[in-house]
């Protein structure tokens, strides 16, 4: 009788699922595969599927490709704070400054809820459908209240209406094996269904020199097409992932692109955005993982084209790197709980982004 050694103990799987290491790096990825034959073929061992923990890495840093109808309700809250050196007064002798300083900031709170849907259509195709609800409040800062330099001036905005609805696809391109990573290819488009940001008027505050926008974008008012790939490796007892991607915007024709009285018609290309990102994850035991992984997107300038005149718009380009630790429990074999933190590591970033997500399994 054929001996079979026994495999290494693979501790990202619960103990009952310890299989052969050939097989470990496709049941991660293939959760219900073919099954393995031994001996004379008498006696069939089927692969078991990862652990719970391990297939909720899969959904939220990569793809899960599973058969069943996920729906994952999320709730998204970031806040940022900006302040900009204000000088009012003039040089003397290129060296010393005469008049006053002061600083006008701008904090900004933005809360997305959000409705994601996936579903397997094949072992290789999934696809997917977010819905976003955008609620934004903006507290605008000056010198200035009754036109003195002495007080300050703050006016709040918010505004709550539909965010962009975007619909994606991920086919599954190389499984892993023992030298390759799990590789997943990417390709979405965002459509313009949001407030868009273009046209929107000024409001003035009596007794101040304050001016804010009456209402708050939603969107970016273009759509977009977004092309990605995501690569995934088990290294006992750990999974590193990484992602590469690109977002073109499409040019639009707006009825009015300027803030000032008046329609001012014109054509905006939004900058291109190119994101990289790279990360681990460790499944702790069957149902809790944690992940920490890091982000980075870079937006190119944005475009205005008026009367057949092309400008480029002045600090419309981006770097947006941010930091993320996250950690995934299961509640049960169908239902989970994500969590995630987002630390900004670059003035264009948010300061703090906080994520609550319960994807649910039909």
């Amino acid at each position: 009788m054929d001996t079979v050694k026994p495999a290494k103990r693979n501790t990202l799987l619960p103990r009952t699922y310890r299989l052969r290491v050939p097989l470990v790096a496709v049941s991660f990825l293939l959760p219900g595969l073919a099954s393995a034959q031994e001996g004379n073929g008498d006696e069939v061992v089927r692969e078991a599927r990862p652990s719970q923990s391990v297939e909720n890495v899969l959904r939220e840093e990569h793809a899960l490709f599973s058969d069943r109808l996920t729906i994952e309700p999320g709730i998204n809250y970031s806040y940022s704070d900006r302040s900009q050196l204000a000088l009012r007064g003039f040089l003397a002798l290129d060296a010393i400054f005469l008049g006053e300083l002061n600083v006008d900031s701008v904090e900004s709170h933005i809360t997305t809820m959000d409705l994601n849907v996936r579903y397997g259509l094949t072992e290789r195709l999934e696809l997917g459908l977010n819905v976003p609800f955008v609620y934004r409040t903006t507290t605008y800062q000056s010198i200035g209240d009754e036109f003195s330099t002495e007080r300050n001036s703050e006016t709040d905005v918010d505004n709550a209406d539909l965010g962009d609805v975007s619909v994606n696809m991920s086919y599954h391109l190389f499984p892993e094996t023992e030298t390759r990573p799990d590789v997943v290819l990417d390709m979405g488009v965002r459509a313009p269904t949001g407030r868009d940001p273009y046209g929107i008027e000024l409001r003035e505050n009596p007794n101040t020199n304050l001016n804010v926008p009456k209402e708050l974008p939603t969107g970016n008012g273009v759509w977009g097409i977004t092309a990605g790939v995501s690569a995934l490796k088990t290294l006992d007892p750990a999974i590193v992932f990484g992602n590469l991607g690109y977002t073109y915007n499409l040019e639009e024709s707006f009825g009015d692109i300027s803030a000032t009285t008046g329609p001012q018609p014109g054509d905006v290309k939004l900058g291109d955005t190119i994101r990289a990102g790279f990360g681990t994850a460790f499944a702790l035991n069957k149902r809790l993982s944690l992940s920490l992984s890091y982000s980075h997107e870079y937006i190119r300038k944005s475009e205005t084209t008026q009367q057949g005149v092309t400008n480029k718009v002045v600090g419309s380009d981006a770097n947006v790197g941010v930091f993320n630790i996250g950690g995934t429990y299961a509640l049960s074999d169908s239902t989970s709980m994500v969590t995630s933190l987002g630390i900004g590591l670059t003035e264009d970033a948010s300061d703090i982004s906080l994520t609550f997500r319960m994807p649910f399994q039909l």
